[in-house]
């Protein structure tokens, strides 16, 4: 692991309470999930936050790999935990929240999932002509503002282009994750961004249609961007989730 940034390495910090793996989008690292790592085990929790592979490095390295190679890291990290005493929670954002789905749906044993801004619907028309695109270019520029820099001060890493082969099989995944939401029988928090640049509200939709009834709970932060785990709402997040796990452990 010499060639990752230092600011992308995985972390885990051991609590008293339940553990909870937490999973970054694509093109980022576990940076982005560390402010909800360190508040959570605060609080007495156990995180895991792995860097998914192809991340950390270039996005050359991203370019290389493939949506099965990104579950099967969380996977493994998952079917480990799972047979500790501590039950087990997933959280993921945007991509992140897919392999918790899709985790969901195929490992026994874990007791509940918090997706945060799922990309299952994407704003950017653009998104849907990628699989063209990547024929004759292999990277788009992602557009940078104010907020990404600042979050970038704080210390996430992520790239500053879309590898598009990379980014065509997170398409991939959202098929295989929406045609196994009717398997998921855990509960479910959902967490919306109202000012998510990037998901579609249509997201939520989707997963109160196919999700199992009366798994789905709905989370809608006013004030949050797509990653929310860095926004300004980030101690309601905590205080969400928290109050998500406390349910689950009382039942």
């Amino acid at each position: 692991m010499h060639d990752i940034d230092p600011r992308a390495m995985p972390f885990e910090l051991i609590g008293d309470h339940a553990n909870c793996i937490l999973i970054h989008g694509i093109t980022s690292s576990p940076s982005e999930m560390r402010p909800l790592g360190e508040m959570l085990h605060g609080r007495g929790y156990s995180v895991y936050a792995p860097l998914l592979p192809g991340h950390g490095r270039t996005p050359k390295h991203l370019n290389q790999t493939r949506w099965p190679e990104w579950y099967q890291e969380v996977e493994t990290l998952a079917q480990e935990l799972v047979q500790q005493p501590k039950p087990l929670v997933v959280i993921g954002l945007s991509m992140g929240a897919l392999l918790s789905l899709e985790l969901g749906a195929r490992v026994n044993g874990i007791r509940g999932i918090v997706c945060i801004n799922p990309p299952l619907v994407l704003h950017d028309w653009r998104s849907n002509w990628a699989r063209l695109v990547r024929v004759f270019r292999h990277y788009i520029p992602k557009y940078i503002g104010d907020e990404d820099r600042e979050m970038e001060n704080r210390g996430r890493f992520a790239y500053d282009c879309i590898p598009l082969q990379a980014f065509v099989s997170m398409q991939a995944l959202v098929k295989e994750v929406i045609k196994k939401l009717e398997h998921i029988d855990i509960p479910v928090l959902a967490v919306q961004g109202a000012r998510d640049e990037l998901v579609d509200p249509r997201s939520y939709r989707v997963l109160a249609h196919r999700l199992p009834p009366g798994r789905m709970r709905h989370l809608y932060l006013t004030r949050s961007p797509h990653v929310a785990t860095m926004g300004e709402e980030l101690d309601l997040l905590a205080d969400e989730i928290e109050g998500f796990i406390t349910g689950l452990l009382d039942d």
